[in-house]
């Protein structure tokens, strides 16, 4: 029988040296690409042109105002309503320290009623004019206070219960300078100086030092938040009020620290961040029309836009009524930022700190110049140079416009 040998070919083993050189030339060639990709980019010029653009924030409403306090009080009386216009000088309200109790008054009425009936013994039938006219007076007020407390106009009950108690001391005094003193009477004027004091050192009368419009509702933020703190106010403090804060302040059962707010009612400002990667925000000088949900369309002028952590603190100051918004915190806003000027493409404009800036060819070198970004949209950019005297961007200006990057810083 014969045997065929079938002779097999051997293979050939592919040296790991081989191996290692082909990897290392791919490894160089995609480090190449990265390299070329992130370096790489081309030359562009500046045009004139016009960005439309528009953005909704929820922002942080901060008016010009002062809060007037009237220390630890759990009992006040309002002599003027919430949302009326003040002046200075004029009695706002009055704060009962804590402890204070109503009953401490009423007693005081009663002891001036005991002192009068005290005083018509003595007297008898005798009626002079003077006495007759205070009697006449004093009843016309305590019809009209009546009157008031059905009506339910508190503030008018207030201001008609002062007068009827300053003249029912008048009358009082006028009698007790024509009335004989008696052991009774004595007693009551008495009395009647210790109540007086006691209702004397738990009260506190607050008085308007400035015009504008009264209110009462606060918040956790109202004095940290006013149109004279505006420098200390950061990305982060926007970003807790937004989440935590309702859209309105309230009106606290009791108080410690502000007793009402006295605010500028034709300037107030709008805040809102934007993120620090964004070249759009607001340029100081610039007007800004603004609509805001539920309020209406006003028109507001940058005041500042400064980079707070990772993030733009933009603020619009807005010079018309504040209205409804007396007591708004948050609010939906949209901006417009339609703008022309300078217009280069969007992925030229890049960022250092937070801070948008432009890389011009000047002298066949790219110098970088930052610039206000005034809107911006999916290509383009309207932007003007910060510093103008160390280069100028304008019309015809070549920019370097750096190339997508694979991979974000």
């Amino acid at each position: 029988m014969e045997v065929l040998y079938i002779k097999k070919k051997k293979r050939r083993r592919v040296k790991k040296s081989v191996l290692l050189v082909v990897a290392l030339v791919l490894l160089a060639t995609l480090i190449l690409t990265l390299v070329l990709t992130y370096f790489g980019g081309s030359v562009g010029t500046a045009r004139y042109g016009a960005v439309e653009a528009s953005q909704r924030v929820k922002a942080v409403v901060v008016r010009s105002e002062t809060v007037v306090s009237g220390g630890e009080f759990e009992v006040a009386e309002r002599f003027l309503s919430e949302g009326q216009q003040v002046s200075a000088g004029e009695r706002v309200m009055d704060v009962y320290k804590l402890g204070y109790s109503r009953e401490i008054t009423m007693s005081l009425w009663r002891t001036r009623q005991d002192i009068y009936k005290a005083q018509l013994e003595v007297l008898g039938e005798a009626r002079d004019v003077e006495l007759r006219n205070y009697d006449n007076e004093v009843e016309a007020l305590r019809h009209g206070l009546s009157g008031a407390v059905l009506s339910g106009n508190t503030q008018r009950v207030l201001k008609m219960k002062d007068e009827l108690t300053s003249l029912l001391a008048d009358r009082s005094e006028y009698l007790r300078s024509t009335v004989q003193e008696t052991e009774t009477l004595r007693a009551l004027y008495k009395l009647q100086q210790e109540r007086e004091t006691a209702v004397s050192d738990a009260r506190l009368s607050l008085i308007a030092e400035k015009s504008g419009i009264v209110s009462y509702f606060f918040d956790d933020y109202s004095i940290a938040l006013s149109a004279d703190k505006l420098s200390t106010v950061t990305a982060e403090l926007l970003d807790r009020i937004v989440k935590n804060t309702e859209k309105s302040l309230k009106w606290p059962r009791t108080a410690n620290t502000g007793a009402y707010r006295i605010v500028d009612g034709g300037e107030w400002y709008l805040l809102f961040n934007t993120p620090s990667s964004q070249g759009m925000r607001v340029v100081p000088g610039e007007a800004y029309p603004i609509k805001l949900t539920g309020y209406g369309e006003f028109q507001g002028v940058a005041h500042s836009s400064f980079v707070s952590g990772g993030s733009v603190v933009n603020i619009l100051k807005v010079n018309s009524a504040v209205g409804a918004l007396l007591n708004a915190r948050v609010v939906s806003a949209e901006i417009d930022y339609s703008f022309e000027g300078i217009r280069v493409e969007k992925r030229a404009v890049q960022f250092e700190n937070g801070e948008p800036f432009v890389e011009l060819m000047m002298d066949g070198k790219r110098t970088g110049v930052y610039v206000n970004v005034f809107a911006e949209d999916g290509g383009s950019a309207i932007v003007s140079a910060k510093n103008t005297s160390s280069a100028h961007l304008e019309e015809g200006v070549k920019y370097w416009i750096p190339k997508k990057r694979v991979f974000k810083k």
